[in-house]
Order: C-alpha cells, then structure tokens, then sequence
C-alpha cells in the first residue's frame, strides 16, 4: 500500500467544474471480485463525460463505504485481515487502516474531511447494546494515527433490530462540518468540531422502522448548494426532502421546529409520471428506482434503474439518459452509483473524453492494486 502523501496544490478531486451540475461516481462488482470505478461529470449544456484521469479498477474485492471531498472510503482486505482504505483517486495514494474491533450490534462508518488530503476522520458509530441503546464513537484520525473512543452523554439511539441488512444501508454524507447517517428510522448527526450529537425523525420514518427497513425502497442522502437532502422512493412515488437549518423559517406559512421535524418537503413525482416520459423504460415496482443525486441548482434528481441511470427535471418533468450498464439477470445491483460533487474550490485537472452515452463496465480501465 502506498502512503498518503500532502498535496498542497489540489484539495479536491470530486468537485465539479464550472457549468457542471453533478459529479457522479458508478461502482461496477464483478462476479469474481474486482471493480470499476467510473467517475462521470454532468453537464447541463453537453450531457455526460468520463473522467479518464480518475476513473480506475482493481483486482482485489472492495466496497465503496464513503466519499467526501477528493477521497474515498473503501473496506477490503490486507493480506486476509480485513481492513479500510483510504484512497485519493487524483494522486493514486492509498492508506491502509484497521479496522476497530467493536462489541455492540448495528454500527455505521464515515468519512470526514474538508478537503486537505493529509486531514481527516474515519469514524465509527456503535449502538453498544439494545437494552441501552446509548452511542460509542470510534475516530480514526489523521493527526493520531490511532483510533480513540468516547462516549456521547447527550443522546441515546432509537431501538434498533438484532439483525440489519447492511446491503439495504445508504452511504454517510459529510456536509457542513457534520456526518450524516440515516439509522433506525433517525438521522443521526455528528458535528465533528466538538464531537456534538443530534437526532431528528426521518421523513418517511414508519413506527416499526425494523419492518421497513427490510423492504427495497432506495434513498440517498446527498448535498446540493451547501444544503442537505434526503430523497427516497416508495408507493407513493419520489420524493426529495430538504434538511433545514436551525430556527429556518420558510415563507410565511411554514414555520420549522428543528428540534422535532427539521424536514421540509421539496419534490414529490409519482413513478408512473416518469415513465410515461420514456417509453423505453420496463420499470413496473417502486424499489426499482434508486435515488442517486440531487441538483438544487437544475432542480433536478439521479436515478439508478435497472440498466440504466436516469435525470428527471422537475420544472419540465423532461427525462435524460446519463448512462447504461449491463447487470446479470435481475440483479442490477452490480452496479451501484454515488454522488461525488464535493464542496471545495474549481481547482481539480480532468481529462475527459466529452462522451454523451457512456457503458458499464468500461473496456480499458487503470488498474491499481489493493
């Protein structure tokens, strides 16, 4: 493995460049391991292009854990130890990190960092026991080197199942200095800075959450002009949910309680009506479409489905193609895709090859190794 080194002149790697509107990441799995990492930058004016300097593959198994402002958060192995490894895919550097051994049941992981590529945070949430249901924190930092534990005293989790499906999570979102995980029908936030704990009800929280979150619905959390949202689908249709800021008040009707419901709903379209703007789409069920990403500057939102990823606008109800890739039988879940546009400065290098339709997986792909 490769150290990671400083790199003072690039901060970032996953912002997008002007005129883009959303930075897309795809994680091709292969049936014997390996993976493609496809990194895409949308375009308002000129649809998709592969960015050929980031995009890359490799032999060895990994999972995509977390991505946050030019680095990734991947689990895999070191030798056969299980293991994290953080990855900066404008440099090619990587760090190996062990993994911490934990007691308790249902944990989350995240990545936080502003975008030096020599600072960050890996942190752990641990539900220490069902009985208690109180919170342990596992960092990771870059300054120690070593992980460290605390015990937050102002918050409590809701009760959790025995058993999750961790293939049914959504990736953490870091945004405005906090980490956001979704877990047990609640929002979770950790303000780094302070070691600070929240909790908030989700939107489409059901009263047994443990039964609901066994069903396909798919739902990201993801950032958009410095604010936070959260988009899920059900039979109802997709929605797209904005996190508000404290003591936010919006127009004259709604007012917001922050410490109760800090949710305003944003977009809501049924599945039928994004259908019927493309007859090509054989998409019959709800859990068949998989939020990605959302654009609060195009008002538009990312979705995965099955062979394909998908723009709906909300002012024009307009659907565009972005990419195509092929899956196994049903399971198209092969293929998972992630928001990548980060927060900090236009300063990233990308070749592109100014594709409009692009196909997963890629022929030619640079191989690194794990």
């Amino acid at each position: 493995m490769k150290s990671m080194e400083k790199n003072e002149n690039c901060q970032t790697v996953f912002t997008a460049s002007q005129g883009t509107v959303v930075g897309l990441v795809g994680h091709y799995l292969f049936e014997n391991g390996s993976s493609q990492f496809a990194f895409m930058d949308v375009k308002s004016e000129s649809g998709v292009s592969l960015d050929h300097s980031l995009s890359f593959s490799t032999e060895s198994f990994v999972q995509t854990l977390a991505l946050c402002n030019g680095l990734m958060l991947l689990s895999g192995f070191s030798g056969d130890q299980p293991c994290y490894h953080l990855f900066n895919p404008l440099t090619k550097q990587s760090l190996t990190i062990p993994l911490k051994t934990i007691q308790g049941g249902a944990a989350r992981v995240g990545l936080a960092s502003d975008g030096s590529q020599d600072q960050f945070e890996v942190v752990l949430l641990e539900a220490c026991s069902s009985k208690s249901n109180a919170v342990q924190l596992h960092v990771f930092s870059s300054d120690t080197g070593k992980w460290s534990s605390h015990n937050p005293t102002n918050i409590t989790l809701p009760s959790l199942p025995e058993f999750e499906f961790q293939e049914l999570g959504i990736p953490p979102l870091y945004s405005n200095g906090a980490l956001h995980w979704e877990i047990g029908g609640y929002l979770m936030v950790y303000k780094v800075q302070g070691s600070y704990c929240e909790l908030y009800e989700m939107p489409n929280r059901f009263v047994d959450w443990a039964w609901q979150s066994t069903l396909t619905y798919r739902r990201c959390l993801c950032e958009s002009g410095g604010r936070v949202y959260y988009c899920y689908t059900d039979f109802d249709g997709v929605h797209v949910w904005n996190l508000l800021n404290e003591n936010e008040n919006v127009g004259v009707s709604y007012h917001c309680d922050h410490k109760k419901f800090p949710w305003k709903l944003v977009h809501s379209v049924k599945q039928q009506m994004i259908m019927s703007k493309n007859q090509g789409f054989c998409v019959w069920e709800p859990y068949d479409f998989a939020p990605i990403a959302y654009s609060e500057q195009a008002q538009t939102i990312y979705l995965q489905l099955p062979g394909t990823v998908v723009s709906y606008n909300f002012d024009s109800g307009s659907v565009g193609s972005i990419c195509s890739y092929s899956y196994p039988g049903m399971d198209f879940r092969c293929c998972s895709f992630f928001s990548s546009t980060g927060n900090g400065p236009y300063n990233a290098q990308r070749i592109t090859g100014g594709e409009t339709k692009l196909n997963l997986p890629l022929e030619e792909m640079e191989m690194l190794s794990f």
